[in-house]
């Protein structure tokens, strides 16, 4: 065993303490490029099925057409989903007008 100047051994623990902060520093670093990896993957995922959505409800309303077709003639069919569309969407369209009065006529009625 060397005995070593006071001065010495304090100097090599704060090289050994900046180094283990740098290694720490390191792997974080590695570990959030890792998540962002994955986090952009799963993003961009989700983008995709959010493109794909309004394709699934075309198909969706195709076919319930088709089978309407089998039993109507097919003018008549499209019809039908047609009309139940328009009032789908209408209505959705009332509710929006709705709230947003409510909203607005709230917004007027709180104390300033």
């Amino acid at each position: 065993m060397t005995s070593k100047n006071p001065i010495e051994a304090v100097r090599e623990i704060a090289e050994r303490a900046v180094r283990l902060a740098k290694l720490q520093l390191e792997l974080k670093t590695t570990e959030l490029k890792g998540k962002a990896a994955r986090f952009g993957i799963s993003a961009g995922l989700g983008l995709v099925a959010v493109l794909l959505s309004p394709l699934l409800v075309i198909f969706l309303l195709a076919s319930v057409a088709a089978a309407l077709a089998t039993v109507l003639q097919v003018w008549l069919a499209i019809l039908i989903v047609t009309a139940i569309l328009f009032v789908l969407v209408g209505g959705l369209a009332g509710a929006a007008v709705v709230l947003t009065r409510a909203a607005v006529k709230g917004d007027a009625d709180e104390p300033r």
